[in-house]
């Protein structure tokens, strides 16, 4: 699945086959969470949290049918997230948190809606709280600093790509996001450099090329236009597809200057 984690049905069966096997749990809370297995099973995640939301309801007091509930709502809202529904996957995730605080795939998805909607400082919370629970995750550190670019916000950007990179020091998009908030805080030899090890890390990125003639043109003379991008670059912040799902776009958000990353 990428870099979202998720809790998947195998999570929810275990759940449930513990409690049936130890013979513990109300019955009619055990047969509503065997009813939400099997809807988990096919797909069906509205049938899926209701059946687990009125096993909460049996019995509140057994947290495994909450943690089911909860688990149920991330995987729809994984769903809704890939349908571009985000407010009510957004929705379906705060319920989700409440729920499961610590659960780090729910802020994870859930910074990925708002991003989407372009509310960046909410964004900017649940990759944060992300990060705080994965130190060394190279690609919430990315993520967040695009968020951070949107703010413009670009020294802590800055920061957290310079970060990425030391987790992940052969990945050369990072790079090439770092050296578009290098140029546009005016460090052109920084960027060129960053530049650099991208045609190092792939020689034939097409936009790394135009932006190397650029800076060295910008450095040591009478600039050329600044060069056009040759085609989009993937937006990192996009979740991978899913089975049976559309995968949202692809592509990157304008970014606040001129340069793209």
């Amino acid at each position: 699945m990428g870099y979202m984690r998720l809790f998947g049905l195998g999570v929810i069966v275990l759940t449930l086959t513990t409690a049936t096997l130890c013979g513990q749990g109300n019955p009619e809370a055990a047969r509503l969470s065997r009813e939400g297995v099997e809807a988990a099973r096919a797909k069906d995640w509205n049938k899926a949290v209701d059946s687990f939301r009125r096993a909460v309801q049996v019995e509140p007091q057994d947290k495994k049918n909450s943690d089911n509930l909860a688990i149920a709502l991330l995987q729809r809202a994984t769903a809704l997230v890939a349908q571009r529904n985000y407010d009510a996957a957004i929705n379906d995730l705060n319920e989700a948190i409440k729920l499961k605080p610590d659960e780090v795939s729910s802020h994870r998805f859930r910074a990925y809606a708002y991003l989407s909607k372009g509310d960046w400082n909410n964004a900017l919370q649940d990759y944060s709280v992300v990060l705080r629970a994965e130190k060394n995750d190279p690609e919430a550190y990315e993520r967040r600093a695009y968020v951070e670019m949107q703010l413009k916000d670009y020294d802590k950007a800055l920061a957290d790509y310079s970060e990425a990179i030391k987790l992940k020091p052969n990945e050369a998009k990072y790079y090439q996001l770092r050296a578009v908030i290098l140029q546009t805080k005016g460090d052109l030899k920084a960027a060129l450099a960053d530049t650099n090890k991208v045609l190092q890390l792939d020689p034939n990125n097409a936009n790394a090329q135009q932006v190397k003639k650029f800076l060295e043109a910008k450095l040591n003379g009478p600039p050329p236009p600044t060069p056009t991008p040759a085609g989009p670059i993937p937006n990192p912040n996009a979740p991978p597809p899913q089975t049976g799902q559309t995968a949202p776009s692809n592509q990157v958000q304008p970014l606040p200057t001129a340069a793209k990353p």
